[in-house]
C-alpha cells in the first residue's frame, strides 16, 4: 500500500474546498449572513419559547371573553329577577281581584248570588238557573287545571232590564263567558221579555 502524503494530496483536492476569507470580506455577504443568523435565532426563541407564552395569552384571552359573556348573561337574569320583582310589588295589591275573577275553587253558591244580585239590581225575575256537572278532579296530580263551569239561565223583564243585565254580567269580576243569548216575547201584549242564556265560567282545580 503506498504511502499517504499529506502535501500532495492537499494539492490535488485543493480545488474542491472554498476560501470562506473572501466571502467573509464581502461587507454584503456579512450583511445578509447577519441577517440569517438573527432570523435563526429569532425563530428559534419564537418556537420553543416565545410560542407556549402566545398560546397561555390566547387561552387567557378566551377565558376572559367566555366570562365577560357569563358575566353579561347573569347581568341580564337579575335584571328580569328585579324587573320581574317590581312587577310584582306592583300587582300585589291586585292579587284579591285575580283570585276573585279565577278562584281556585268552583265556588258555585258564590256565582250563583253574584248572578242573582245582579238580577235584583236590574229590576228582572229569574225563572230559573241551572248548573252543569262540575269535575272537582285533576288529572295530573299536584298540576292546577283550569276546569269549566257551564249554566243556563232564563228570566223575564223589560228590554232595558234585561239589556242592563246582560251588560253588568259581562262585566262581572268573574270571568263569565255568555255564550249564547236571545230574546223572546211573551204571548200577551206587555213589555215583558224572556232571556234565555247560555254561560260559561272557569276555575282553577288544584289536586
Amino acid at each position: 500500500m503506498a504511502d499517504f502524503n499529506w502535501q500532495t494530496e492537499y494539492h490535488r483536492y485543493r480545488r474542491y474546498f472554498t476560501d470562506l476569507s473572501g466571502f467573509y470580506k464581502n461587507k454584503k455577504a456579512r450583511a445578509y449572513g447577519t441577517i440569517i443568523l438573527s432570523l435563526l435565532t429569532v425563530s428559534f426563541f419564537i418556537f420553543f419559547a416565545i410560542r407556549p407564552t402566545l398560546k397561555t395569552i390566547a387561552q387567557l384571552i378566551r377565558q376572559t371573553k367566555d366570562q365577560k359573556i357569563v358575566a353579561t348573561e347573569l347581568e341580564k337574569k337579575i335584571n328580569n329577577l328585579s324587573e320581574a320583582q317590581r312587577n310584582y310589588l306592583t300587582l300585589e295589591t291586585n292579587l284579591p281581584l285575580i283570585e276573585e275573577a279565577l278562584p281556585q275553587k268552583a265556588e258555585i253558591a258564590l256565582l250563583t248570588k253574584q248572578i242573582e244580585t245582579l238580577a235584583r239590581q236590574s229590576g228582572i225575575a229569574i225563572v230559573n238557573l241551572r248548573f252543569s256537572e262540575v269535575n272537582l278532579t285533576s288529572n295530573q296530580k299536584g298540576k292546577e287545571e283550569k276546569q269549566e263551569i257551564k249554566f243556563s239561565f232564563n228570566a223575564l223583564g223589560s228590554y232595558p232590564n234585561l239589556k242592563s243585565f246582560l251588560r253588568d254580567l259581562m262585566i262581572l269580576r268573574r270571568i263569565v263567558l255568555v255564550e249564547a243569548f236571545s230574546f223572546q216575547s211573551g204571548k200577551s201584549e206587555s213589555n215583558i221579555l224572556s232571556l234565555n242564556l247560555n254561560g260559561q265560567a272557569w276555575f282553577l282545580n288544584q289536586q
